[in-house]
């Protein structure tokens, strides 16, 4: 299995590019999507609801090179770089889901270390030479009537991993 990490910032995002390689076959990650994208000030109508809605990220996965008979699966994770959002917010309050809600809300993790974790999958896809799938992921963060910092926000990373049927 090969790994690559892709960066991105939650507020500011920024777009990246990254590529791995198994036995001749490049494998593209590329951030296509939500690299202006920042969380708004929040209205009393968010404290109300409890979060607020932040950022889409969006991505292409593609396969180029190896051979045309020979499918990889790819594993698309997400995660953050650190543990705080700042001003003391865990970043346990920092929600994702798959922009097609294939997958509940659930908290964002501090590591995309160690074997792909479905706590983690964004998605996942088996692809053939000159394959690719498009993908997204929704953020949102909850709020705490104590949230009165002007904002918050840590570096996201997304990664690709490979590996062969």
């Amino acid at each position: 299995m090969t790994r690559r990490f892709v960066g991105a910032a939650v507020i500011a995002m920024s777009s990246a590019l990254g590529a791995t390689s198994v036995a001749a076959q490049t494998t593209t990650l590329t951030i296509t999507g939500g690299s202006t994208t920042t969380f708004n000030q929040p209205a009393l109508s968010d404290y109300v609801a409890g979060y607020i809605d932040g950022p889409t990220v969006t991505f292409t996965v593609s396969l180029a090179g190896g051979a045309a008979s020979t499918t990889h699966t790819t594993t698309v994770e997400i995660c953050a770089s650190s543990a705080t959002l700042g001003s003391g917010k865990s970043i346990s309050k920092l929600m994702w889901q798959p922009s097609d809600a294939s997958k509940p809300w659930q908290s964002i993790t501090s590591s995309c270390a160690g074997a792909v974790s479905a706590s983690r999958t964004v998605g996942s896809q088996v692809l053939a030479k000159g394959g690719s799938w498009s993908g997204g992921v929704r953020l949102r963060m909850i709020l705490d009537w104590t949230d009165t910092a002007p904002s918050y926000g840590t570096n996201i990373g997304m990664t690709v991993a490979v590996s062969t049927p």
